[in-house]
């Protein structure tokens, strides 16, 4: 049985991730007309979460929180590796578990994703988040669904 390991993120794991993009969120990163090594560096940097996924000791993806300090909507990130695919189940738990602690910190998320990334657009539904419709965005107009979630008042 593999072992998954979650971690606070390190610098170190921006490089490994943006050498080892799994296809899909190469081609979403690019969309956007962003560089994946700068466009994460950004993301670590600016984050008030990061969070590192390890499969048997091999990165898996990177998840983070973004957005203004003080503010109550919070654009998260999740950016992964051929290696996710290994565990898919852990791999939706281990989401499930990031987006409960960010929702501990913003009462909204919100961000964009690639309209024809279907893995990644089916993972956000299972996570609960409600989808736009596909609209243009970045400097060649890809189609780009906007995603949220906001936090239960339970």
């Amino acid at each position: 049985m593999a072992v998954v390991d979650v971690r606070h993120s390190e610098i170190g794991d921006v490089y490994r991730l943006a050498a080892n993009l799994r296809a899909g969120d190469a081609a979403e990163v690019a969309a956007l007309g962003l560089n994946p090594a700068a466009a994460l560096r950004t993301a670590y940097r600016d984050a008030i979460l990061r969070r590192s996924y390890f499969v048997d000791g091999e990165l898996a993806a990177m998840s983070g929180l973004c957005g203004a300090l003080l503010a109550d909507i919070g654009e998260p990130y999740l950016l992964t590796t051929p290696v996710a695919e290994r565990v898919p189940l852990a791999f939706v738990r281990c989401a499930r578990a990031a987006v409960a602690e960010m929702l501990s910190c913003r009462m909204r998320l919100e961000g964009r994703v690639d309209a024809s990334y279907g893995r990644a657009v089916r993972l956000l539904e299972v996570l609960g988040f409600t989808l736009s419709e596909p609209r243009p965005c970045g400097p060649n107009g890809a189609l780009f669904r906007v995603y949220s979630v906001v936090r239960s008042q339970s």
